[in-house]
């Protein structure tokens, strides 16, 4: 094992992150990183990626892709059951540590259900594959948690959090080539149904990773004592309950809006809208689910003058249901707490970052193949190969370059410089694809001016050859190609090294003391506002076309520009103070 911290014999000085960075890849803590990564990205990949391009194909339009979207509501929301991980438990059946057992379970019963998603028609059972593709959506946020945990509890040092984000993100892309490139050009040529169930096959194979990942050392497995902080003891029982029972309606009313509304757009048919759904209750969704349980919190932490304290999790309540509440308040306020405890206000900064930074990001993933493949709204309309090729090839490629220039730019410069610009280049490629849906003149026009169109024509002449025979190939394939490889692959260097910034970023905001619950709250943020908008933006590409949406994104991703901006401000002058103090 590498140590935390390393130094140099002469004087004690240490060696640069640079250096201290290079020695930790040699832990099997950054090869089990590899591995976990790319069992998330799988079921991820499957359900929100390769499943619209099979709804595509099927002629399923963008508005119940974007209803469909919504029984994917797991991963915004699993910050509501993360408590329940908060504390690491092993499970009887494997007995791999708390961290690993739930590793191995969730990842065989994902491969389950992609296998069962294979046999299920979707064209034809538009509901069934809504109630599938929601359980692999709580089970893989589920493994998110997991994962997202055993990563910040097993990290030594800062440099091992920034590495270990920067390889989940290469293990992340990686798996998307898999459950992108590889199962496209499959689809091609031997069908939907062997595609997922090669997914499923891949999905079981990462086990490996979970049986290689060592278990954190948790102060309870080195030591045997059950303390940990908590605010519970400054809390008055009676408030404690209420907070507990109020919040816990606030979630519950939530889940049944989002119900409500899948249920009978997939389902019932109801009519209801997306537009409606987004305008009416989506901002109540929003204030239910974050923002009463953050005030809730804090006015616990003000209004008690509270702080932690260290408290045994062994004890033996003296009323029945007080264990029900302490187990409770610890799961769900303590995180909560914590968070404000240590940043005050700028802890509305940082939930504002997290709900608006990948914006964009939520937002395209389940549109991707319906702009690539689709034949109308100012779609692109390509072929599998195509898409597969462009986007799940060049564009893997291309963000696993996004994402190592993002570690090293952290490594070199800091943070915030790289969380600042990722979250201009990720605003500002929304307008490549704009142009895209109407003709691509200005992506053609650099495209001369470069000379790059010479090679990627040729290639993509190239690729055209070994297509199905059944695929008309247009007359102009090759600057077609040409255009959407050279977009797929700048948007995508942005979005690797944006996505290695907000994770570094997240992290580095998380208490490990409260790992599970804390970063699934700011990771599930990331993806609220976005999941909650794709029905609305769904209907609006086939009332306006794609063009007007991306334009919007691009001014919507301005917001995240301008407060991780004051985001940078902020941390400069706090370290500024420290170092005075």
């Amino acid at each position: 094992m590498t140590e935390a911290v390393t130094t140099e014999a002469d004087g004690g000085r240490q060696p640069s992150r640079v250096i201290r960075a290079l020695k930790a890849l040699k832990d099997r803590r950054m090869a089990a990183m590899l591995l976990l990564s790319f069992a998330a990205s799988l079921p991820y990949g499957a359900v929100l990626g390769v499943l619209t391009a099979w709804l595509t194909e099927e002629n399923v339009g963008p508005a119940v892709i974007g209803a469909l979207s919504l029984a994917t509501i797991g991963y915004a929301f699993k910050y509501l059951w993360a408590p329940a991980f908060q504390r690491a438990r092993d499970i009887p059946l494997f007995r791999l540590g708390g961290r690993r057992s739930w590793l191995v379970l969730l990842q065989i019963l994902i491969a389950v259900l992609l296998a069962v998603l294979a046999f299920s028609n979707p064209a034809q059972n538009i509901g069934v594959v809504a109630v599938i593709a929601f359980a692999i959506t709580i089970l893989s946020p589920t493994h998110d948690i997991v994962l997202d945990a055993w990563r910040i509890e097993v990290a030594r040092s800062e440099e091992d959090k920034d590495l270990m984000s920067a390889l989940y993100q290469f293990g992340y892309k990686f798996g998307g080539l898999i459950s992108g490139f590889v199962a496209l050009m499959m689809a091609a040529r031997i069908g939907w149904v062997a595609v997922y169930i090669m997914l499923a096959a891949f999905m079981l194979l990462s086990v490996v990773g979970s049986l290689l990942a060592p278990e954190p050392e948790t102060e309870e497995s080195v030591t045997g004592r059950r303390e940990r902080p908590s605010f519970q003891p400054a809390i008055p029982g009676n408030l404690a309950r209420g907070a507990i029972a109020f919040v816990s309606l606030c979630w519950l009313a939530a889940f049944l809006m989002i119900g409500n509304f899948v249920v009978g757009s997939l389902i019932l048919d109801t009519g209801v809208k997306g537009h409606t759904f987004v305008s009416h209750q989506g901002p109540v969704i929003v204030a239910l689910t974050v923002l009463v349980p953050a005030l809730v919190a804090a006015y616990l932490l003000f209004s008690q003058k509270a702080e932690a304290r260290m408290v045994d999790l062994a004890e033996v309540p003296h009323k029945p249901g007080d264990a029900l509440t302490n187990t409770l308040f610890r799961a769900i306020f303590d995180p909560l707490m914590d968070l404000i405890y240590r940043l005050r206000w700028g802890v509305i900064l940082v939930l504002a970052l997290a709900l608006t930074y990948r914006f964009t990001d939520a937002v395209w993933g389940s549109f991707a193949y319906a702009f690539y493949m689709g034949q109308n709204f100012g779609a692109l309309g390509h072929s599998p190969d195509d898409v597969a090729i462009a986007s799940k090839f060049f564009g893997v490629i291309a963000t696993i370059l996004g994402s190592l220039v993002g570690v090293i730019a952290i490594t070199v410069v800091g943070r915030m410089p790289v969380f600042f610009v990722g979250g201009i280049l990720a605003a500002v490629t929304n307008l490549l694809y704009a142009d895209l849906a109407v003709g691509g003149a200005h992506v053609d026009a650099f495209l001369a001016v470069t000379h790059l169109d010479v090679p990627l024509v040729a290639f993509a002449n190239w690729a055209a050859e070994i297509q199905p025979k059944d695929i008309v190939i247009p007359p102009d394939q090759g600057q077609r190609m040409a255009r959407l490889m050279v977009t797929i692959f700048a948007e995508n260097i942005a979005g690797g090294l944006a996505l290695v910034a907000v994770t570094a970023y997240l992290t580095s905001v998380v208490n490990p003391r409260f790992a599970a619950v804390q970063y699934a709250l700011l990771a599930s943020l990331t993806m609220l506002i976005g999941t909650l908008g794709k029905p609305w933006l769904g209907e609006l590409m086939e009332t306006r076309g794609f063009y007007h949406v991306f334009i919007m994104t691009f001014w919507l991703g301005g917001i995240a520009v301008v407060l991780s901006a004051i985001e940078w401000v902020r941390q400069a002058h706090l370290a500024k103070t420290t170092e005075r103090v």
